[in-house]
């Protein structure tokens, strides 16, 4: 599983610096969207000016809710007429009606409903401003679309003002739909505008987006120079590595880096050193990132007059360069001193994340020197902000905090002008929250960068938000910390599951709306498949013809995810309001059972964090008992005695005692009360299943003898943050037809095909092939069918079990899909980008690529599962995984299950067998899926060598049920 990332989402480090290649001149199309209202649901919605007309976007949707276009026709009936028959393949609609818009204009309006699903559609012609302009889309943005055209034909005022995030979002997605779909090169500039506003909102989705559409456009330039792809290709793999799509960031590096030395951009090589250093400091790797970031500074430096490069002279004006008393400064020399401050400033940032704080704040004032004489360039005020973030965090770190919050407060001020309301704007306000003293004004400045936050749908990191929550709390409100406390949170799993569990409750009211919501999952990963699939072509020099059928293919799938977003917004408008990444105290209290707990703790890296518990209409909030350091050191001592699966090793059971007075000695008398535990987790708990705490001092700290287990107490399930409780408790149960299915007891993968499979890397296809026959998944997958009553047929073992069994099943039928096998992470397998779960190869070959079930093939299935068992080594991941659900398990949660059984660290498989095979017994007689398993547990722990708890702890429910 991919680590999340370290570097580019820590606030303090700003390294989304506006990219000095991409300081082009925004077009006012990209610059600003009018704000036209809301929808009856409460959707705001903006107009996008294109062309000779204009779209219009309502809340969080990527595809215009409406779309308007000025055409030549006598009036406003003709116009009703003509459009009418244009849409006629999309839209049914009724004759077109006389009616008055905007105050009086004549107009014509047609109801309508989409072919496909049925869901009701407008189509309108109005006349204003002496043109007749045309409007169709989703019937709630009808109003917006009327106001829409007062604005373009001049009847109605409207300011303009910065996109907002979301804004954001929607032009890049509709710009690069036009460019796969047109080829026009004018969209070029546009699109680079887009991604550098992505970028510097740090909406690194969008960036993505924009710049991969850049770079096809330059691609399918014929006879043009390759080395001018540089720039955007450079730019995509940034906004990768800010996802923490490493692989994918590097592959993109490597072909920048053939490419710099013949760039015709001087800057390329200064560029390309820069880039590989914020790299390496998403990844961690230090040492290297200040390496890389200060090649990039010597060389940005070669191409900065001695004059800037002094910081004594400020410009005296701006324009295609600077002025400085009759001294010429070329644009190369402008872009090379944004590049050179942006630099300083990222070293200055990584050195503080080393505790190098005399280093950092030396290293930001010279940044801040050269930052004066840049004060003319493209973009310096948004680069002013960061440098002022940066200066804040360099005198924190050394003490002097009233500096601290005065540059925290410059750096807040112009992200609010340059971008409002981001993710920036909220993080600098946390970083000042956190140089104040407490009362008030820490409350207010919290509560600023909360909003800001959840109406992002992202969160921050646990040290981040930790002065909120000593704010909040000191003011007696509880609730506010439980939700601020959330942000910290999982948001990548948070989301999946959210928009799971939406799309399984709207498809519970109506299979219409889920057959929608389906068809938008799958164009929308059918896309990105598209888009890596193209990236490969053009890695392996594949002919313009190729490519160009691959820009064909990408635009069409674009414009089929954009119609099919637009079908789910007519058919479930309320979807986005169901996602959903932060949930309140009174939310969750009423999806809590009576007796059922709730506990979450942030554990932020310094200092101490908060455990919370909702229990029975009450919340209770306590201080932890140790500091992330210390939890973290107590986890690894837990998990070295465990985590080899043999049950050798001695059990630290007073490290396991102590974790647990750690997190939870402050909230003892609501938990001792609980009858059931969900467990939130955070930090380095992500890599412990919570039933392994000892809840009593042990009679013998290392050993496992006697001690008193938090599973003993009650059944424990496990999710990545109170919004998945909520989510997965709207939906009802599995009604499949059929109680179990199992896949299992792969055949081992031969040397052959696993060398073929990783020619380039040959300890990657020895590592697949070393994998052993599971001695005891027959035997479980065997069992199971009998206790669960199901069939022979149920069952996929040996060579009958590969990834295309798996996606040719019709596993929409079965209650419970059960695996039996082996589970990868990319620690284990290092040419794997994403875990897997290994199948048996195809008799013929002629590579092991048929034995990889990854996320990707997940994604694509359909499951109406109460539980997945993935009775798999290492399927929820481990410390090396970041967080206790895999990828694998993110994929599941989004393709339909309710819950899932995974393991956190390796297991003998007559032990996964046994406690597979009873949990599902349990299931069978009516119980939850969490009381199963641990029933299961219990009695695993009285067999004969199966007390220690690396044969019973590792297993896990992650899920509501």
């Amino acid at each position: 599983m991919r680590k999340a990332p370290l570097f580019l989402l820590l606030a303090l480090a700003g390294c989304t610096l506006p990219p000095p290649s991409a300081l082009v001149a925004t077009s006012a199309e990209s610059a600003a969207m009018v704000d036209l209202g809301q929808t009856p649901a409460g959707d705001s919605c903006r107009l996008a000016r294109s062309g000779n007309g204009g779209d219009v976007f309502c809340g969080d949707w990527t595809a215009p809710s409406a779309r308007i276009r000025s055409i030549a026709a006598p009036d406003a009936m003709a116009g009703a007429t003509s459009l009418s028959a244009a849409l006629a393949s999309q839209l049914d609609c009724g004759a077109p009606r006389a009616t008055r818009v905007l105050g009086g204009q004549p107009a014509a309006l047609l109801e309508c409903r989409r072919r496909v699903g049925g869901w009701p559609a407008f189509a309108m012609a109005a006349e204003s401003g002496g043109r007749v302009w045309q409007a169709d889309g989703v019937l709630p943005a009808l109003p917006a679309a009327e106001r829409a055209i007062g604005v373009l034909s001049g009847r109605l005022g409207a300011e303009a003002a910065p996109l907002p995030s979301d804004a954001i979002d929607q032009m890049a997605a509709r710009l690069a739909r036009e460019a796969f779909a047109t080829g026009d090169l004018g969209r070029f500039e546009q699109l680079m505008a887009v991604g550098r506003d992505a970028n510097q909102a740090e909406r690194f989705v969008a960036a993505e987006t924009a710049y991969r559409a850049a770079l096809a456009l330059q691609e399918r330039v014929p006879g043009a120079d390759p080395s001018g792809r540089f720039t955007p290709l450079v730019l995509l793999a940034l906004q990768l590595s800010n996802q923490g799509r490493y692989p994918e960031a590097e592959a993109l590096l490597a072909r920048a880096a053939e490419l710099a030395p013949r760039a015709a951009d001087p800057m390329a090589p200064a560029m390309l050193a820069h880039y590989q250093g914020l790299h390496l400091a998403n990844r961690g790797q230090y040492a290297a990132a200040l390496e890389r970031l200060e090649r990039g500074a010597v060389l940005y430096t070669a191409l900065v007059p001695p004059e800037l490069r002094s910081g004594r002279i400020a410009p005296a004006g701006s324009g295609p360069g600077f002025d400085l008393g009759g001294l010429a400064v070329d644009p190369i020399a402008s872009r090379a001193l944004v590049g050179l401050v942006e630099a300083r400033r990222n070293r200055a940032a990584v050195l503080r994340r080393q505790g190098r704080y005399a280093e950092s704040a030396a290293e930001a004032e010279a940044a801040q020197s050269l930052a004066r004489a840049a004060q003319g360039a493209e973009g310096a005020d948004l680069i002013a902000a960061r440098l002022a973030r940066t200066d804040g965090a360099a005198a924190a770190g050394i003490g002097r905090l009233a500096s601290a919050d005065a540059s925290f407060a410059r750096a807040a001020a112009r992200f609010a002008r340059g971008v409002p309301r981001s993710r920036p704007y909220a993080e600098t306000l946390l970083l000042r929250a956190a140089q104040r003293q407490g009362g008030t004004p820490v409350a207010a400045l919290c509560e600023e960068a909360v909003l800001v936050l959840r109406a992002l749908r992202e969160g921050t990191t646990a040290e981040r938000i930790a002065p909120c929550l000593d704010a909040f709390i000191a003011q007696g409100a509880t609730d506010a910390a439980f939700e601020a406390a959330q942000l910290a949170q999982g948001s990548v799993t948070t989301t999946q599951i959210a928009s799971a569990a939406a799309r399984l409750t709207a498809g519970a009211r109506d299979p219409a709306v889920a057959a929608a919501l389906r068809a938008k999952d799958e164009a929308e990963r059918a896309l990105v498949q598209l888009y890596r699939a193209r990236d490969a072509a053009v890695a392996e020099g594949a002919p313009a013809a190729e490519l160009a059928a691959f820009d064909r293919r990408i635009g069409q799938g674009a414009e089929e995810a954009a119609q099919a977003d637009a079908i789910v917004q007519a058919a479930a408008p309320g979807f986005a309001q169901l996602v959903q990444s932060v949930a309140s105290a009174e939310e969750v209290l009423a999806a809590l059972r009576p007796g059922e707990a709730l506990a979450l703790s942030t554990i932020p890296p310094q200092g101490r964090g908060w455990s919370f518990v909702l229990l029975d209409g009450a919340i209770t909030a306590a201080p932890l008992g140790a500091d992330g350091a210390e939890v973290a050191a107590l986890v690894a001592r837990v998990r070295a005695g465990v985590e080899d699966g043999s049950g050798r090793q001695a059990f630290d059971a007073s490290a396991a005692h102590e974790l647990y007075r750690a997190l939870f000695a402050g909230v003892a008398a609501p938990l001792g009360r609980a009858t059931a535990l969900v467990a939130v987790a955070e930090g380095p708990m992500l890599s412990l299943p919570y039933g392994i705490l000892v809840t009593a001092p042990p009679p013998q700290p290392r050993s496992h003898v006697g001690a008193a287990f938090l599973l003993d107490r009650l059944p424990i399930s496990h999710l990545p943050a109170p919004a998945s409780l909520v989510a997965l408790r709207r939906v009802a149960p599995s009604q499949a037809p059929r109680p179990w299915i199992g896949f299992g007891a792969p055949r081992p993968v031969p040397a052959s095909f696993a060398a073929r499979s990783f020619p380039a890397a040959p300890e990657c296809g020895q590592g697949l092939a070393s994998l052993e026959a599971l001695r005891g998944a027959e035997v479980e997958l065997q069992a199971a069918a009998l206790v669960t009553g199901s069939p022979a047929t149920a069952r996929r073992t040996g060579a009958a079990f590969t990834a295309a069994a798996v996606r040719q099943a019709d596993l929409r039928s079965y209650r419970t899909v059960h695996f039996a096998t082996h589970g990868v992470l990319p620690s284990d397998l290092a040419c794997l980008t994403e875990p897997a779960i290994i199948a048996s190869t195809a008799a013929a070959g002629p590579d092991a690529a048929q034995a990889l079930i990854t996320s990707g093939t997940i994604l694509d299935l359909e499951l109406d599962a109460n539980l997945v068992l993935l009775s798999a080594c290492n399927s929820g991941g481990g410390i090396a995984a970041g967080e206790s659900l895999s990828t694998l398990a993110r994929a599941f949660f989004f393709a339909g299950a309710r819950s899932l059984m995974v393991t956190h660290w390796y297991v003998d498989d007559i032990a996964a067998a046994r406690v597979g095979v009873l949990t599902l017994e349990a299931m069978q007689n009516g119980d939850a899926p969490a009381v199963a398993l641990r029933k299961a547990q219990l009695a695993q722990k009285q067999v004969g060598g199966g007390a220690h708890p690396a044969e019973w702890a590792p297993f896990a429910v992650l899920g509501a049920l």
